[in-house]
């Protein structure tokens, strides 16, 4: 079971900001998307979540292939994400905001719901059940009635991560989930995402921290421009000297640095 992206390019006028990507993100692993500003990483998630539309390629969930399918229709699919800059109603409190991710699991009716039919309230104790599983997994129970305008931006990010993984999906898009979180969130974060992979969730996460990325990842695909230049293991992308100088050019050259010391310096936030 996995995502299959062949091939994908997308195309914005004339520019090309996805070009020929191809990449499997497959149950249980974790991959990942690493490059620098405006290589085609988001774009790349557009694309798999339908927010974009492919000009050259295809995209296939679980062996079925989704290019006429919904960016809605999709999540039903299995397929939730993250953005790089997260979307919330400040407003929301925590546990509001981890709620809506339970909406497409939910089961009743919005008329059994009005006439509080039992039906509706057992499902209701479900969901907030859930919800407030997820919330003491990510550290965040204890904020779970603060609005989401009053926390820091790195415990937006995990709110994100929350309300993505409530509807138990089968894949998981992160966009830069890291940005912004201090090291024991980012251990948090980490542990979160050992914990999905390991019960079979396909992880994709996109990050500029790569001492994160060597530490959860077992494939990264490195872009460019929105091309692929280099694939393969963690250590294998870091102890790559085409590798270091897309992130540092020169500095690596003139300071004498190991291409695997020069990458892990240039990434340890």
């Amino acid at each position: 079971m996995s995502i299959s992206i062949q091939n994908v390019s997308v195309r914005f006028g004339g520019v090309v900001a996805v070009n020929g990507v191809s990449l499997e993100v497959e149950s249980g692993r974790i991959t990942s998307v690493v490059g620098p500003n405006g290589s085609g990483k988001s774009t790349l998630f557009n694309a798999i979540s339908g927010l974009v539309t492919l000009a050259e390629g295809s995209v296939s969930v679980d062996g079925n292939a989704v290019a006429a399918v919904t960016a809605a229709e999709r999540v039903v699919l299995g397929i939730a994400r993250t953005f790089q800059t997260p979307r919330f109603d400040p407003k929301e409190n925590v546990e509001q905001a981890v709620l809506c991710g339970f909406y497409p699991r939910a089961e009743v009716g919005l008329l059994a719901t009005m006439l509080r039919l039992p039906s509706a309230a057992r499902e209701e104790r479900t969901l907030m059940e859930g919800c407030h599983r997820i919330l003491q997994d990510l550290n965040l129970f204890e904020l779970r009635n603060i609005p989401l305008g009053e926390l820091s931006m790195g415990q937006v990010r995990l709110v994100e991560v929350a309300r993505a993984i409530a509807n138990e999906p089968k894949y998981l898009l992160l966009d830069e989930p890291a940005a912004g979180l201090s090291r024991a969130e980012q251990r948090v974060l980490s542990d979160e995402i050992r914990r999905l992979a390991g019960r079979g969730l396909g992880v994709l996460l996109v990050e500029h921290n790569f001492n994160l990325v060597r530490e959860l990842s077992e494939h990264v695909l490195v872009l460019d421009r929105g091309k692929p230049i280099l694939e393969g293991l963690p250590r294998d992308i870091e102890a790559n000297p085409e590798f270091v100088s897309l992130y540092l050019g020169s500095t690596a050259k003139s300071t004498g640095r190991s291409a695997a010391g020069a990458a892990a310096a240039a990434t340890d936030h």
